[in-house]
């Protein structure tokens, strides 16, 4: 029994490790899918799958940590199991401290030390936690500094989200599953509800207003409401519009600030010259540039050994778990197309992606340093 509670230890460990490098890699891959992909329809089917993959991995790290702590509690050990053609061991034998077992001999507490218990009998539990390169001071700096990749690419990946089709009613989506068509529409009656748009300062930047506008290949005018124009509208002026040729029920969407071409023939690009997704260089760098700033002296700060008990952390690595899966869940309305969050659940994700992360290490960071 106590070597395989001993075995069971060990790879608890390992998987532990593996879901840590699978959360890693999958929120990256999800968050570069997510960044080349706002200018399509949902479902993003490979955002999504990698999203579950990161979820998954995210929780499934503290499942193991919890469960590896109970292993390593005294009371759910069983530290006296004999292996097999070995004599039986009393369990009342007390237990030879490390420094007497080294007396007289030479030999110190090392990494393979299964315990004593005389000539008869071994345990299977080591005093000590085994330690290997990954445990190496070098190697907690540099995974805690790897760990801001994920953080920058997610973080720009959701506010990119924030500037794709969250328009209320998802129509933009809906027209890009239907076949989505670009074209140049004109005005045959006098707009209705023109209102200006104007900055925090004042500054008029265009109009909203409800037009009615005549596409060629349309056979009915077609309705475009909260239409934005950089100019007034007026019947005659001709305008680009997104409208889908199997419902035009639905009307026309008309955004001057949009690309309606890079909508129609939305394709998946990390870096698109227009379109909907144009600023994502801008943005990864943004965010990369961010976390660095915060999250690299905080990484490089506190001690090796505060940084290993973080990782190893059960509690920590749930909040971390939380957090990760949250924002998939959040976000997986927008990517499955089933709906699209509200403004508060779009600033959760947001926060939760960017902010709670940098509060932790800034935290960590802290205690650190008044130690």
């Amino acid at each position: 029994m106590g070597k395989f509670v001993y075995l069971l230890y060990g790879a608890l460990t390992w998987g532990a490790r593996l879901c840590a490098v699978g959360t890693w890699a999958a929120v990256s891959v999800a968050g570069i899918l997510v960044l080349g992909g706002l200018s399509g329809p949902p479902p993003l089917d490979g955002a999504l799958a990698w999203g579950w993959v990161a979820a998954g991995c995210a929780v499934g790290r503290p499942v193991a940590l919890w469960l590896r702590k109970g292993l390593d509690e005294v009371s759910w050990r069983w530290p006296y199991a004999r292996k097999p053609a070995v004599a039986r061991v009393s369990l009342a034998k007390p237990r030879v401290s490390p420094a007497k077992r080294g007396e007289g001999t030479g030999e110190s507490d090392g990494l393979g030390d299964l315990g004593d218990l005389g000539d008869s009998g071994e345990r299977w539990w080591p005093d000590e936690e085994p330690e290997g390169p990954l445990s190496t001071p070098v190697w907690v700096k540099v995974r805690r500094c790897l760990a801001l990749i994920p953080v920058a690419i997610a973080s720009a990946a959701v506010f990119g989200l924030l500037g794709a089709d969250l328009d209320g009613d998802g129509l933009i989506a809906r027209m890009q599953q239907e076949g989505a068509v670009a074209a140049v529409g004109t005005v045959t009656e006098k707009p209705r509800d023109v209102a200006e748009d104007r900055d925090s300062d004042g500054v008029l930047y265009g109009y909203s207003s409800d037009l009615t506008l005549q596409v060629p290949d349309a056979e009915e005018p077609l309705r475009a409401r909260h239409a934005f124009t950089q100019e007034k509208p007026a019947v005659g002026s001709r305008v680009e519009l997104l409208w889908a040729p199997g419902q035009p029920g639905w009307g026309a969407h008309v955004d001057e600030t949009d690309e309606p071409v890079a909508r129609a023939e939305s394709r998946w690009e990390l870096f698109p010259a227009r379109g909907p997704g144009e600023h994502n260089l801008f943005l990864l760098i943004i965010m990369g540039v961010v976390a660095l700033a915060f999250g690299l002296p905080l990484s490089l700060a506190p001690e090796d050994d505060d940084l290993h008990e973080q990782a190893w952390s059960a509690l920590t690595q749930t909040w971390y778990g939380v957090i990760v899966a949250g924002v998939f869940l959040l976000q997986r309305p927008v990517l499955d197309g089933s709906g699209i969050p509200d403004n508060t659940a779009l600033a959760l994700a947001t926060g939760a992606c960017f902010l709670v992360p940098l509060f932790l290490q800034i935290t960590y960071g802290i205690r650190a340093l008044l130690r």
